[in-house]
């Protein structure tokens, strides 16, 4: 066994600082979105897919949460725009009918607009936040934003859905043989994408009866065939895989 020398105990002191100042992070990220995670017309996007296996709650704080870290080390309204993004596809309808039922082809552009809509009956926003809601589509949104953390949710937003999307693939793939050396590449892609499923892989701490509170996700109810609801895939989902590495 090796002794540890002056350079491993450095190495381990910058761990311990790290972790310290990644929990203080996650800890002042939930305080800016605590009066909205928790509320019952948010909690309804479980009920919602969004991107193959992915309801629009988990796309939801998982655009939040980028936002946040990425607008805080620039300086920005880092508290607006993770409400924002948390608020930014509360539009609570099924897109994948939503056009049979509504004629509605527009999904894509008109979807912020719902959001915004929704969003403000319950919830007080300042401008940042209204802007980040509503031209988070940009630029199929008709102007453009004014306000920097609005550009961060246009990339975040692509950015998280195209990694969900890969996710999902990437496990569907990799049981068809000529498609497993794709699969591979996009499952260690995936593996760098800090993806949180729910809030207590960011902060374990939270009270176990606020996690009791949060009713099931669209998917984990079709799990079970009681519910009758189904899903493309045909497949229940891997929670293990690709957790959050925050």
């Amino acid at each position: 066994m090796q002794p540890h020398t002056a350079s491993t105990r450095i190495s381990q002191a910058d761990i311990r600082r790290q972790r310290y100042k990644r929990n203080e992070r996650n800890r002042e990220f939930y305080d800016c979105i605590r009066d909205i995670v928790h509320h019952p017309v948010v909690l309804r996007m479980k009920e919602y897919a969004q991107h193959c296996d992915t309801d629009c709650y988990e796309h939801c704080l998982n655009v939040a949460y980028q936002n946040f870290c990425i607008c805080k080390r620039l300086g920005l309204d880092a508290r607006s725009a993770a409400r924002g993004g948390m608020l930014h596809d509360l539009f609570l309808y099924d897109w994948r009918g939503h056009s049979r039922k509504t004629g509605d082809r527009l999904h894509a552009i008109t979807h912020p607009v719902a959001a915004y809509r929704n969003a403000r009956k319950y919830f007080s926003l300042n401008p940042v936040e209204r802007e980040v809601i509503a031209k988070h589509m940009w630029p199929l949104s008709v102007f453009p934003p004014r306000y920097p953390e609005t550009y961060v949710i246009c990339l975040t937003d692509k950015y998280c859905g195209s990694m969900e999307i890969l996710d999902h693939y990437s496990r569907v793939w990799k049981k068809w043989k000529p498609a497993a050396p794709l699969a591979h590449a996009m499952e260690k892609a995936v593996k760098k994408y800090p993806r949180i499923r729910d809030l207590q892989e960011i902060l374990p701490e939270l009270d176990s009866m606020e996690r009791a509170a949060v009713p099931a996700s669209f998917f984990g109810k079709r799990r079970h065939p009681s519910a009758g609801l189904s899903h493309g895939s045909g497949r229940s989902r891997d929670w293990g895989q690709g957790r959050a590495k925050v």
